[in-house]
């Protein structure tokens, strides 16, 4: 039996040695990380060996976010709590193996915009030489099928 991995982008299904093979596509998420936690090790001089079990944790699994805020905080979010436990017990036990300490879990609330807005807001640049006027108003109904079906470019005026 031969496993034979091919990357093509013209078709999906080809045939090779009177076999038909089929592609893997990758995956797409529909869900999105949104409760945070800040880790940080319990003993300073273990700080390279988190970081590392950051980067292995981020490979590991691609539903987590791991990042670096301004204020030095290494952040990790996750698509739920139940989500996150398991992430902070796998880097706990396997990725760093060092203890860690956690912060509460943090849910970052979303917004959106259900109808134009009547107020005209004004940004000066820092040099006071332009100005951007802005309303909010909502996006097409169809905007995010396109974007997703790749109809839809930079050089698209919509």
């Amino acid at each position: 039996m031969y496993i034979i991995l091919l990357a093509c982008t013209n078709a999906n299904v080809i045939s090779f040695l009177n076999q038909t093979l089929y592609f893997l596509q990758m995956m797409k998420f529909s869900v999105s990380p949104v409760v945070r936690v800040a880790v940080e090790s319990q003993n300073p001089s273990d700080l390279p060996k988190l970081v590392e079990g950051l980067k292995r944790l981020a490979k590991s699994d691609p539903m987590v976010q791991c990042s670096v805020e301004v204020s030095g905080q290494h952040i990790i979010a996750g698509a739920g709590e139940l989500h996150l436990e398991i992430c902070l017990k796998d880097l706990e036990e396997d990725h760093a193996g060092i203890p860690i300490k956690k912060s509460d879990p943090l849910v970052s609330y979303r917004e959106t915009v259900s109808d134009s807005s009547s107020v005209v807001c004004l940004a000066k640049s820092p040099n006071l030489h332009n100005r951007l006027f802005m309303t909010a108003a909502p996006l097409p109904d169809d905007l995010p099928a396109a974007v997703e079906d790749v109809r839809l470019n930079n050089f698209d005026q919509t």
